[in-house]
């Protein structure tokens, strides 16, 4: 019987293990280093034609053709992934003149993060953010993404580097095609984390001329941090 006992015994230390072995540890989530852009044909952003923006409330910087008509609503337009209330809201679009192509960079989703180091950072505040991301990727190919809406998706990807993300889509809609970039990064003087939206469209009928330059731009368009 004793030996029996000290079988189950053993098998059940080697139960435990396995299951704290599999359990997420901070610095095995701050670790973490997937690399997420888009891949195909690109341009060369020389300043000729390109000149570079950043956005010091958001702490994302970007690409832009020279072009293209840089659009501000007149009044403070609030994206449809932030709630009408939210005071944080910036859009910025960018259109080619005969509207062939055209891009906005817009704010969404707030989270709490102890990023100022207002308290210790915690596992479950990792896990609270891929939660968040999770969700937004579901809604993505489910369609109702209120920014995107519903498209054929063609080309899918998510990077994590510790707790900032990057989700990189291609997808189209009719005789629309779409690039669709997403970061998550510090929001800078804030215990919270922010999803920065990059949205590019242009014309299937002239996708050899406009698609180079959106995956480029797109693949411009950063986080400060990491």
């Amino acid at each position: 019987m004793r030996p029996l006992f000290t079988l189950l015994l053993i098998a059940f230390c080697q139960c435990m293990v396995w299951a704290q072995a599999k359990e997420p540890t901070l610095i095995r989530l701050l670790d973490r280093d997937n690399h997420c852009a888009f891949e195909g044909t690109t341009v060369t952003l020389d300043t000729a034609h390109y000149a570079e923006s950043r956005n010091v409330s958001y702490s994302y910087s970007y690409m832009y053709p020279k072009n293209f008509k840089e659009i501000w609503p007149k009044e403070e337009v609030v994206s449809e992934v932030r709630k009408k209330t939210d005071a944080y809201i910036d859009t910025v679009t960018y259109q080619q003149v005969d509207d062939e192509a055209s891009f906005k960079i817009y704010a969404g989703r707030v989270i709490p993060f102890p990023v100022e180091k207002s308290r210790m950072l915690k596992v479950a505040d990792i896990l609270t953010v891929d939660k968040a991301v999770s969700d937004h990727i579901k809604a993505i190919r489910a369609g109702s993404d209120k920014e995107l809406g519903k498209v054929s998706i063609t080309s899918f990807c998510k990077g994590v580097k510790g707790y900032r993300y990057t989700i990189c889509v291609k997808g189209s809609r009719g005789d629309t095609e779409y690039i669709y970039k997403v970061i998550v990064a510090e929001m800078p003087g804030s215990d919270e984390l922010i999803f920065s939206h990059f949205l590019y469209r242009y014309k299937a009928t002239l996708k050899s001329k406009y698609e180079p330059i959106g995956i480029t731009l797109a693949n411009s368009f950063k986080a400060d941090q990491g």
